[in-house]
């Protein structure tokens, strides 16, 4: 338990010392932190995370949200290493918004199988290389609506896994080394009043993407994602905000690109992939409240489940997860908050996460 509160204290002085070292006079914010964490997935792990906020325009254009460029490097105790650049920038007036993203990644990893109920003593390790490209650029079309296009591009290579074993025995695509490129459409609805901490609002994003094989993919698949988030300001500066999620795939799915549950950005407390198949819903619900000085309080809820099709949702396989944590805000004016939670389903789905960030 003591461990954990070593990540603050070991993290704190430093983000706050890069936090007031800019000159407050320009627009763009530099900010660099050693870091120490652990999480399910990767247990104790250490690196450097290195970002830049800016704005596109002046600082005092209220129509142009902050734009974010960083850069990370991170080694784990399991003898993972992922190295990832990826940015999201705001242009004038927002006519136009950049995503983008790249990422090598070495990830000794843990198979469960594949469905709803996979057990959780049946548990078997494996590792991958991977190598990912994403850009994804949309375009204002009114006030609050956005449409897009995307591509994705991934390559895994050295999978490696026991002979014989749960992996080897269990049916999927993707076993070997592969690649998979898609392109797709993005349509998104954007009402928030903030990027990183938003206390009113909507954001609404539905995107279609289509693998084909022979161009340069290896897999032919298709995948829907659709999400709602609501903010909603209840007291002062109590804020509710919900999350409704789904991920759909059909085709030959290879198994990078499945529905994964759990992590730090779903249903905290399990293992991001725990549960794992061609498609997934969830549900999440936060309560945010300010403490003292920039620490808030946040505590948390949710449920989801994988499934194959549609017909295969029910609620007798369904996953709850809830939790809590602190918020320290090292950017008070973007609100960008340093993130650490908690998060518990049974004694086998439990976990601590340390990051930059909300969970959405």
């Amino acid at each position: 338990m003591y461990s954990k509160f070593l990540i603050l204290i070991f993290c704190f002085p430093l983000i706050v010392y890069a936090q007031f070292r800019p000159d407050t006079s320009k627009k763009v914010t530099w900010l660099a932190v050693p870091t120490l964490f652990r999480t399910p997935e990767t247990g104790w792990a250490y690196g450097a995370t290195g970002a830049v906020y800016f704005k596109t325009t002046s600082k005092k254009d209220s129509l142009t949200r902050v734009s974010v460029v960083q850069a990370v490097g991170i080694f784990s105790q399991r003898q993972q290493n992922i190295q990832s650049t990826d940015a999201t920038i705001y242009f004038p007036k927002e006519k136009y918004i950049l995503y983008f993203n790249t990422t090598h990644s070495y990830f000794p990893d843990k198979f469960w199988g594949i469905g709803q109920y996979s057990k959780n003593e049946d548990v078997e390790k494996y590792a991958f290389e991977n190598f990912n490209l994403t850009a994804h650029i949309k375009r204002k079309f009114s006030k609050h609506v956005f449409f897009g296009v995307l591509e994705d591009f991934q390559n895994i290579f050295k999978i490696r896994y026991p002979e014989g074993g749960l992996m080897d025995a269990t049916p999927f695509y993707g076993k070997t080394n592969y690649n998979v490129f898609g392109l797709g459409l993005t349509a998104s609805y954007d009402t928030r009043n903030s990027t990183f901490w938003p206390t009113k609002g909507m954001f609404a994003q539905t995107q279609f993407t289509t693998y084909n094989k022979g161009f340069v993919s290896d897999y032919s698949f298709n995948r829907w994602m659709a999400e709602v988030r609501l903010f909603k300001k209840v007291f002062k500066k109590h804020i509710i905000a919900c999350q409704l999620y789904n991920y759909y795939t059909f085709g030959n799915t290879p198994y990078r690109s499945l529905a994964t549950l759990g992590g730090a950005n779903n249903l905290r407390g399990f293992y991001q992939g725990r549960y794992r198949d061609n498609s997934m819903y969830s549900v999440i619900a936060e309560y945010r409240a300010p403490i003292v000085w920039r620490i808030s309080l946040c505590v948390f809820g949710g449920f989801g489940d994988v499934y194959n099709k549609p017909k295969d949702i029910n609620t007798g396989s369904i996953k709850y997860s809830f939790g809590g944590g602190l918020r320290l805000s090292i950017l008070e004016k973007e609100k960008l908050n340093l993130r650490v939670d908690y998060g518990y389903s049974d004694n086998y789905n439990k976990g601590f996460y340390f990051t930059i960030g909300e969970c959405f």
